[in-house]
């Protein structure tokens, strides 16, 4: 498919016009949205890496002599046992990243909240009851992230069948060097320049091994590894912008926006170009929006859509000086801060 036109509704300037008079909360948003997928995937690439590297040297320790039967085997005992620690890692990363795209995606709502209430004079909203409220939702948001299943699986089920999947795709250069009669020094130089360079280097460099193999590995070792953390990752972000845009009393939507860089005409177009409930396009009720990300690797925006912020104002001060003149406020105080203040 041709690369489509980038309309007005996309990009930064789609965010800014959004966002109004809160645009810097919401482009330091989108800035560490994205240094946080950059920093992961850096992270991961440089596990796979020295994962690999080890394994490589187990391998070469052989030195010019071709594999022998027990010797293949005690190679595949310890890649086995390096992909046990690869799964230790990538758990820990993936833990650590959730965390913290739960923090950016709930950031945008917490401070539009402190202007507010400070902006109303209600004490009763001060920053620590704000804080604490958010610092609840984010761990709740970040338990839901580990424990929900998608296609019958959890998030450790994921991670652990990529790693599987690393561990045979490493397992058939392994052999397929043995088959052709490889000295242990080239078949580790194989898998290093495979993990760093992909599968067109070594295909050029390796042809016998490859052809044994038949082109039945991916093109980067790394890749079904970067697209779940680049799926669960953006999930987490929106599920914190969802959760916390209903703590936050202005909000009045959500809204998609397409990325600057999109290439290409798909369900991004449609959810991002809708306009079915009135907030203009991309614009979603809460609890009418679509699950978010679209697909694999997507880099829609999505950031909220606020009311007009003077009335907001307005409304907080009279609730503060009088809970009773407006129990939808109250209500939504009880149900967000006061109840779980002690807690």
């Amino acid at each position: 498919m041709k690369n489509k036109k980038v309309g007005p509704n996309t990009g930064i300037d789609k965010l800014i016009e959004t966002s109004g008079p809160y645009k810097r909360w919401a482009l330091l948003q989108r800035k560490e949205f994205m240094e946080l997928r950059l920093d992961q995937e850096q992270e991961i690439r440089a596990m796979y890496e020295e994962i690999s590297r080890s394994i490589a040297e187990d391998i070469a320790r052989g030195g010019l002599s071709p594999f022998d039967e027990a010797r293949l085997r005690r190679i595949q005992q310890e890649i086995k046992k390096r992909i046990d620690e690869l799964n230790r890692q990538l758990t820990i990363n993936f833990d650590r990243h959730i965390k913290r795209n739960i923090e950016a995606g709930s950031s945008y709502s917490k401070q539009v909240l402190i202007d507010i209430a400070k902006k109303a004079g209600a004490t009763r909203l001060s920053v620590g009851v704000i804080e604490n409220a958010f610092y609840r939702m984010n761990t709740r948001a970040a338990e839901a992230m580990w424990s929900r299943s998608r296609f019958g699986l959890k998030l450790s089920d994921h991670i652990w069948n990529k790693n599987q999947n690393y561990r045979k795709n490493i397992n058939k250069i392994l052999v397929s060097g043995v088959a052709t009669g490889e000295d242990c020094v080239n078949v580790a130089r194989a898998i290093e320049k495979y993990v760093k360079k992909g599968k067109a280097t070594f295909s050029k460099d390796y042809p016998n091994m490859m052809a044994r193999m038949q082109g039945r590995i991916p093109e980067d070792i790394c890749y079904e590894a970067l697209r779940l953390a680049r799926t669960e990752m953006t999930s987490a972000f929106g599920m914190a912008t969802m959760k916390s845009a209903a703590m936050n009393p202005n909000n009045k939507g959500v809204r998609f926006i397409l990325s600057a860089s999109h290439p290409e005409y798909d369900i991004c177009d449609v959810y991002c170009e809708a306009d079915d409930y009135g907030l203009g396009p991309g614009g979603y009720p809460i609890d009418h929006a679509p699950d978010y990300p679209f697909h694999p690797n997507c880099l829609c925006i999505m950031t909220e859509i606020q009311e007009d912020i003077n009335t907001t104002i307005e409304r907080v001060s009279n609730w503060a000086k009088d809970p009773e003149s407006d129990p939808q406020m109250e209500k939504w105080y009880q149900d967000n801060f006061e109840k779980f203040q002690f807690f």
